[in-house]
């Protein structure tokens, strides 16, 4: 090789060294998402359930008020960051006692009585009462929620008749 293309051989692979590609050397990432609060939802037995009385007879309200207590409990399932369930009933009043949800079928005289068994002895849920009333704050364990209830046959203050007790009580709930 010829001293005198060495000049051109330098210019040339001088030339080709710069013509690399230019890279941005910043850019900006954008992440989004979303955090949730767990969820409770009642158990799946709970949903649309039908509570069985005993069979009573009149003469076993002859001197007490109710009769054929049930114990049953509603249960709530939660995820674990869940810690009160709050469960509400609704449901229609009694025509002799507003404490009472009425009953629609045909024995008269009667009434249903709901209660919560979570103190000591019996806190009647009134089918008339204020919210509070009509509530129960359960804590959760192990991300379940249980409240114990009780269900009676109940006087309304007029005459007992043979037949059959139907009432519909609507249970929603809330968490926190």
């Amino acid at each position: 090789m010829k001293l005198r293309h060495l000049p051109f051989l330098l210019a040339v692979t001088a030339g080709l060294a710069s013509t690399a590609a230019q890279a941005a050397t910043t850019g900006t990432l954008r992440f989004v998402g979303q955090v949730n609060a767990g969820t409770c939802n009642l158990a799946a037995g709970d949903v649309n359930r039908t509570i069985t009385l005993p069979t009573i007879k009149i003469s076993d309200l002859a001197s007490t008020v109710y009769a054929g207590a049930h114990d049953f409990n509603i249960t709530a399932d939660c995820e674990s960051d869940i810690r009160n369930v709050i469960f509400l009933f609704t449901g229609t009043a009694s025509n002799g006692n507003d404490a009472l949800f009425s009953n629609t079928g045909t024995s008269q005289g009667i009434g249903l009585w709901l209660a919560d068994r979570t103190g000591p002895g019996h806190s009647t849920i009134p089918a008339n009462g204020s919210v509070p009333q009509r509530s129960r704050t359960i804590a959760t364990s192990s991300s379940k929620a249980i409240l114990p209830l009780t269900a009676a046959y109940y006087k309304t203050g007029s005459a007992i008749t043979q037949g059959t007790l139907a009432s519909a009580v609507t249970v929603s709930i809330t968490y926190n």
